[in-house]
């Protein structure tokens, strides 16, 4: 039996973590031995996985650029389970996990990359990239780009590019969405544009005052997620004339994102910086035409604007018109070519087959 060692010791939950949970369990189904590497006490309930063979192991701490107790912590680990695969979920892991596992008998090293990140020439990433020699797994051909021309260090041999990947929804009726509208105290008659993630300086949401200021009173706002700028974000909302038009959610479970698209006109990711995002896909797989800064990843997934709305980032005035041309139909994207599109190019099967087969080449 192969076995695989994940670390994720992260303190936030997002995109990366859930993409971790969603690994581990097909790999679980093609009886692989999982090994999980969490911070004690923090997103052990999230990994509630009753198999056999599964295993969490809590730390601590995560370390530094050079924490020997942590090192020796993860070899003996490494050493006591003797993986075929060490897997790093987070780049401020990337270099003690590969240290680690080299000082534990080298087994194969994979390093996960899911937003655009520097990574700087310092002699960290020399030792690390050009003595270590890991392999790189991202999730679109334009972080791969990015990273390869930021930094001549990282072979392009060594990065894979594997799409995250998505089943598509069963869609929502009529009763449903109209239920959902009255809960959420949403006229019926608005426009609803979607929105969801943490609250912090990378997504983008302290824009939304601004983007409301530039659309009609018909349309409404509506953002799932917490984040540590929440408070901040919610008291800019508040204390604005558009607040009865910005309405925040709360931090949805997974099982209840599909009642969050099923009232959705239109998506919008107004980040700064991401890799692929997982939020994209999942309005995509409803047949939600989708509005997105040109981030790494947004531009593959709407082919340039052939399958969505892309705008440049930080521009408010654009993300507002763009919004008003959907609402008043002036642009428009077919809902089954949509989801004809996830189908077709990022399903999770397409996900599945591309991690076993780069996991046991």
């Amino acid at each position: 039996m192969k076995s695989i060692v994940f670390f994720c010791p992260t303190s936030t939950w997002g995109g990366v973590e859930k993409n971790v949970k969603l690994r581990i369990e097909f790999l679980l189904d093609s009886d692989y031995e999982v090994h999980l590497v969490l911070l004690r006490g923090l997103f052990q309930e999230k990994f509630d996985f009753k198999h056999k063979n599964f295993k969490i192991h809590q730390v601590s701490n995560r370390g530094g650029d050079l924490n020997f107790m942590v090192v020796n912590r993860y070899v003996k680990l490494l050493k006591q389970i003797r993986p075929h695969i060490v897997f790093s979920a987070l780049k401020k892991d990337w270099w003690l996990v590969s240290l680690s596992a080299y000082l534990a008998g080298k087994p194969k090293v994979i390093l996960y990359l899911g937003i655009s990140r520097k990574i700087s020439k310092s002699l960290k990433y020399y030792l690390l990239l050009k003595r270590l020699r890991p392999n790189i797994l991202v999730n679109s051909h334009a972080l791969k780009d990015r990273i390869c021309a930021q930094n001549n260090w990282i072979s392009p041999q060594k990065v894979k590019v594997i799409h995250n990947g998505f089943r598509l929804p069963t869609l929502p009726k009529t009763d449903e969405v109209l239920r959902l509208r009255k809960q959420y105290n949403i006229p019926e008659n608005a426009f609803i544009v979607g929105c969801a993630g943490r609250f912090s300086a990378q997504k983008g949401f302290d824009q939304l005052v601004d983007i409301a200021s530039l659309t009609a009173t018909n349309i409404h706002f509506v953002h799932v997620g917490a984040g540590p700028l929440e408070h901040e974000i919610k008291s800019q909302v508040l204390h604005s004339a558009h607040h009865k038009r910005i309405h925040f959610l709360g931090g949805f479970k997974h099982s209840e994102m599909h009642a969050f698209y099923a009232v959705l006109d239109c998506f919008l990711l107004c980040s700064r910086r991401e890799g692929m995002a997982n939020v994209l896909n999942e309005a995509m797989s409803f047949g939600i035409p989708c509005i997105s800064t040109k981030v790494d990843g947004s531009t593959e997934l709407l082919e340039d604007g052939k399958r969505g709305v892309l705008v440049e980032i930080n521009d408010v005035r654009n993300m507002a018109k763009s919004i008003t041309d959907l609402c008043e139909n002036r642009i428009k994207f077919a809902s089954e070519a949509l989801r004809n599109h996830i189908d077709e190019h990022y399903s999770l099967g397409q996900m599945i087959q591309s991690t076993l087969e780069f996991f046991e080449a």
